[in-house]
């Protein structure tokens, strides 16, 4: 899988998580999918289940990526969630790592990028 693809795939992701249409789950992460933020959550029918509850309870969350990083196989996502009309008390920035296997998303760590304090 090239560069362009694979940052595609993570893109499709997250849109997946902005949208609630679950259909591309199946061809995007591999069965063995694991978020190590949410070990509770595997595979793509666990990924399904998530969203659709997350959504319900939060219609309004939406992920936004500033940048895709990475190679065929680790790929690194600069972004951030929150609600469209939040303007103060951002949680900061968000990075995704995401190991791609077999071409599928695999495996995801998240890290918090604190913002400077004024």
């Amino acid at each position: 899988m090239d560069n362009g693809s694979a940052h595609s795939m993570v893109m499709r992701y997250f849109d997946m998580w902005n949208t609630g249409d679950t259909a591309i789950a199946d061809q995007i992460l591999h069965s063995q999918w694991v978020d190590h933020a949410h070990p509770d959550v595997t595979g793509p029918a666990g990924v399904k289940q998530a969203v659709q509850t997350i959504r319900a309870e939060r219609p309004d969350l939406r992920f936004t990526i500033h940048d895709v990083l990475g190679d065929n196989d680790l790929i690194a996502v600069v972004g951030s969630v929150g609600r469209p009309q939040q303007t103060t008390d951002s949680p900061g920035r968000l990075i995704w790592l995401i190991r791609l296997v077999d071409d599928l998303m695999t495996e995801m760590w998240t890290y918090q990028q604190n913002q400077p304090s004024h």
